[in-house]
């Protein structure tokens, strides 16, 4: 019974403590009628969270119609810790702390360091230390770390990534055993999904499809984040979109990812110009100047999309998609193309969207994250300042 007792009690705590996050302001009287608790116990818990110093309250607010005593307001305090997201690319390191409202306080990117097994414990380890000294001051100072993996992640192990060696490491229980730091491990795709879920979107049922190196895709499912079996799910990137096509790091051929992915695209340039140096950014320049080749293979590039989100679509039901990708935000035609190709009964009507949240994605999903974890809640509603 003391068990059940303390379960109901820290249930009845996230509860009242999510009202509290998911509204600027509230007043205990307000907080009473959301959750359905009575005063008595809305006054325990708001007592303890301001003892824990996981929220203020803020100052007097305006009366009700009726009359009476003008409420004091709550609001979380988003100055009790920091939480750190650390982006691990292939070719750059992106790294965000943000405060416990998702407001930023600080980044970083870096690139052409080439992430290994052998270094990536020290690159992580000398990020942490570099933010270190800004949450000295906080009373729960770093509150977690999220780290997106580029390949697949279950229960902060990475079983795959195609394109570094870091599926070859037990990296959470390296970082568990030299940092005194909550870690969490989480696909790339997962983190950018659940960035547009807390961010930027309230629906339910959303896709947010990552174009990068590789492609994956994170998948939110009434509400909450699907990841299916071994953390398998939205591994777009290697469905197949020509059978005998192109060989895939994966095993498999004519994998998605080997015809849409950035790294792709501009390997095929490299190729058409027979120039090894070419970026992304000459891809664009030669695009934009009307090249021919260059046209034919950004015309075939959003071929093959529209056919892979025709094909997500199909299999998930989502809302809303939302891609983010360099190349789709250089070339802002793109994505109209590909909506202007989704006409049938089935996809016609899931508006597909550029993630506002942009290269920054996966950071405000790994911020989330720890918040979440940190603070025991299940649902945020924050916004990024424009």
């Amino acid at each position: 019974m003391i068990a059940d007792k303390y379960t109901i009690r820290e249930q009845n705590e996230a509860i009242v403590l999510t009202n509290i996050i998911n509204n600027s302001e509230i007043s205990r009287s307000a907080v009473s009628k959301s959750t359905g608790l009575n005063k008595a116990s809305i006054s325990e818990i708001v007592k303890k969270l301001i003892n824990d110093q996981l929220i203020n309250e803020t100052g007097i607010g305006n009366a009700s119609s009726a009359g009476g005593r003008k409420p004091i307001m709550l609001q979380l305090n988003k100055h009790a810790g920091v939480s750190l997201g650390i982006d691990l690319g292939y070719d750059y390191i992106a790294s965000m702390l943000t405060y416990l409202n998702g407001e930023l306080v600080k980044e970083k990117r870096t690139t052409g360091t080439l992430i290994t097994k052998e270094n990536v414990v020290e690159i992580i380890e000398d990020i942490i230390e570099s933010y270190t000294n800004l949450a000295t001051e906080l009373p729960y100072k770093i509150i977690g770390v999220t780290i997106a993996i580029h390949g697949i992640v279950f229960e902060n192990n990475i079983l795959f990534t195609p394109y570094y060696n870091l599926d070859k490491i037990d990296l959470f229980k390296e970082l568990s055993n030299i940092i005194d730091i909550p870690i969490h491990l989480e696909n790339e795709a997962n983190l950018t999904a659940l960035a547009e879920s807390t961010f930027s979107s309230k629906k339910n049922n959303l896709v947010s499809v990552s174009i990068h190196s590789g492609i994956g895709a994170g998948i939110v499912m009434n509400g909450s984040l699907y990841c299916g079996l071994n953390g398998r799910s939205g591994e777009i990137g290697h469905m197949t979109l020509y059978p005998h096509g192109l060989d895939c790091p994966c095993g498999n051929h004519g994998c998605f990812e080997q015809y849409c992915s950035e790294k792709s695209i501009v390997n095929q340039f490299r190729f058409l110009k027979n120039d090894p140096s070419l970026s992304i950014d000459d891809l664009v320049c030669s695009f934009e100047k009307n090249d021919e080749q260059s046209l034919t293979l950004i015309n075939k590039f959003t071929e093959n999309l529209s056919i892979g989100i025709n094909n997500l679509i199909a299999t998930y039901g989502p809302e809303i998609i939302y891609i983010n990708s360099s190349l789709t935000r250089k070339i802002p035609g793109i994505l109209p193309t590909v909506n202007n190709r989704l006409v049938t009964s089935f996809n016609k009507n899931t508006p597909l969207y550029e993630s506002r949240l942009g290269i920054k994605a996966s950071l405000f999903g790994a911020t989330a994250l720890a918040i979440k974890n940190f603070l025991k809640v299940e649902y945020l509603d924050f916004r990024v300042e424009s």
